[in-house]
């Protein structure tokens, strides 16, 4: 076969003359390989049309194992055929070894990364002609590594083939006929001592930070005779990361800034200023958009994103596959704004039924608020108290340097303050006895730090008090729910002006895994009425498929 009419480079063709829809470095990609073609004889390089139809055929042996797809063999799709047959068809003259030895693929989030990881990792253990050859799932910390190793475990055991060749245990795969194997590797697992890997499957490498065992790693693999360091990632949130180096790296190779014959580089992303309700930047951040991944979802998610803009940096992230440095807004303006009641509410009329309320102590000088939930079908109702001390570092002066607009909503009722100079507790437990004798009271949560002794004081009083700390774990769920409901147009606030301008403050921090919660030293302003309103929310909502009787929509 002619190299050109390989499916690898007829997807080249496709994607440079503009049938595939691909964004600039992907096409850079596909113009180095079709490049390479005419010219890399001359830096001692061919393309081997038979190594590279051999690893797109092996992956027909492997079985989804997950999914609508889970149980059928698995069809490469065209851009995995290009990766694929690329790193393994490109030879060196010399040797007849591949060229490539590092790699780095950074496609969107649910493309299939670890289907899509085990075909290369699974040939090699095979077909490489390695002696004893040694994979690993690499990560920086074992559960990370382990979902690529699950993965693996589960390809192998509903492979009609792969079974008589492989065998599973549960903390390695063993391939009797190469003397190879294949494990999990982490900085807080198995040591990287003595290890000589033939292949390292770097699995969301953005969320790598120990450059040590990066670096150990794959120095490890320098005895192997063609080594492959395959390193694949969804877009991460810090481009000056080891991952934001190799993926800039991969950038400078592909638009012939640096000369590097043996690192293969596939980044699939639109242009930073990408509309992110285009379905031509989704595609070009998700190869496998409508395969894997479903185009109403990725359009469902931009929609919610544009409301919720706290997601918005997330969105880019999963579903354009950009780089972002962290999410800085949280819930638009005009998204909030929707919740306004289109008939005015005060608290009274909606007196007798169950309230969930949550607490937001601050330190006595700051903004400190209580906030009401009540579930009405599908609406909750918000109400929230917010307090000022008087003194000399409290209302005044707050009102001269942080917001001119408190000596109104002093006067709206919206902003109460106290005399003196801190917040006066006992005026906190007059409202929620208020509370109690106007509700059916269900809950009073709040963070015990800096709080022992009020919370102490109303538990003695009976008030149903449950903490509700304020990191990830106690925030997450919360936080979601406001913002699901808040895109839903299902929370109800009266156009509490305090409220609003808090809302709109909150820096939305997100961990690894997800997880997120408001964060107050980032936020730019006062936060505790918006703390305490998705408290207070996400605790009316905890159990909300329990049906409610007698509940009507009128309030």
């Amino acid at each position: 076969m002619d190299p050109i009419d390989h499916p690898v480079s007829q997807y080249a063709i496709s994607v440079v003359e503009g049938d595939t829809v691909a964004g600039d470095l992907v096409r850079m990609a596909c113009e180095r390989h079709l490049l390479d073609l005419e010219t890399a004889d001359e830096r001692g390089l061919f393309f081997d049309c038979e190594a590279a139809t051999t690893i797109c055929n092996f992956a027909r042996m492997l079985h989804h194992t997950q999914g609508p797809l889970a149980g059928q063999p698995l069809e490469l799709q065209p851009w995995q055929v290009f990766r694929h047959g690329s790193v393994f068809g490109w030879k060196r003259t010399e040797t007849g070894l591949r060229r490539f030895r590092d790699t780095y693929h950074q496609v969107g989030k649910k493309n299939g990364k670890t289907t899509d990881t085990a075909v290369p990792m699974l040939f090699s253990q095979l077909f490489d002609g390695e002696a004893a050859p040694e994979a690993y799932c690499a990560a920086t910390t074992r559960d990370q590594a382990g979902l690529l190793f699950k993965g693996l475990k589960r390809i192998i055991k509903r492979s009609p083939f792969l079974p008589h060749f492989m065998e599973v245990w549960r903390n390695s795969i063993d391939t009797p006929r190469t003397d190879g194997s294949i494990a999990c590797l982490s900085r807080d697992g198995n040591s990287s001592d003595g290890i000589n890997p033939s292949f390292l499957a770097r699995d969301e490498m953005h969320r790598w930070t120990d450059r040590e065992l990066a670096e150990t790693i794959v120095e490890s693999m320098i005895a192997r005779s063609q080594p492959i360091d395959w390193v694949i990632t969804t877009a991460g949130q810090n481009r000056k990361g080891l991952c934001g180096e190799l993926r800039d790296y991969s950038e400078s190779v592909l638009r012939g800034g640096v000369e590097d014959d043996s690192f293969f580089a596939y980044v699939a992303e639109p242009s930073a200023d990408a509309d992110p309700l285009d379905p031509v930047a989704w595609a070009m951040g998700n190869p496998n958009l409508n395969v894997s991944k479903p185009e109403s979802e990725v359009r469902k998610a931009a929609q919610k994103a544009m409301i919720i803009s706290g997601q918005l940096p997330n969105f880019k992230r999963f579903h354009l596959n950009l780089w972002t440095e962290g999410a800085e807004a949280w819930i638009t303006q005009d998204a909030w704004d929707r919740g306004v009641a289109v008939a005015p509410f005060v608290p009274e009329d909606l007196s007798g039924r169950e309230a969930w309320v949550a607490l937001d102590l601050s330190n006595k000088v700051d903004t400190t608020a209580i906030a009401m939930a009540v579930p009405v079908n599908n609406l909750i109702y918000v109400w929230v108290w917010t307090y000022l001390p008087a003194g000399d570092h409290g209302f005044v002066k707050r009102a001269q340097t942080e917001k001119r607009e408190y000596v109104g909503w002093r006067d709206q009722g919206w902003l109460e303050v106290h005399h003196g100079g801190v917040i006066k507790e006992d005026e906190i437990i007059k409202r929620l006895k208020w509370i109690r004798e106007n509700f059916a009271l269900q809950e009073v949560a709040y963070d015990p730090w800096g709080m022992k002794d009020l919370a102490n004081t109303l538990d003695e009083m009976r008030f149903p008090m449950v903490e509700h700390r304020q990191g990830f774990a106690s925030m997450s769920g919360p936080m979601k729910r406001v913002e699901e409901r808040v895109a839903e147009n299902l929370i109800r606030h009266a156009g509490n002006p305090v409220l609003a301008w808090q809302v709109g403050n909150v820096h939305r921090d997100e961990d690894a895994a997800e997880n997120i919660k408001p964060n107050k030293k980032k936020s730019q302003g006062r936060i505790d009425a918006a703390v305490a309103m998705i408290m207070a929310v996400g605790r009316a909502t905890a159990n909300e498929t329990k049906k409610r009787r007698g509940e009507v929509q009128s309030i």
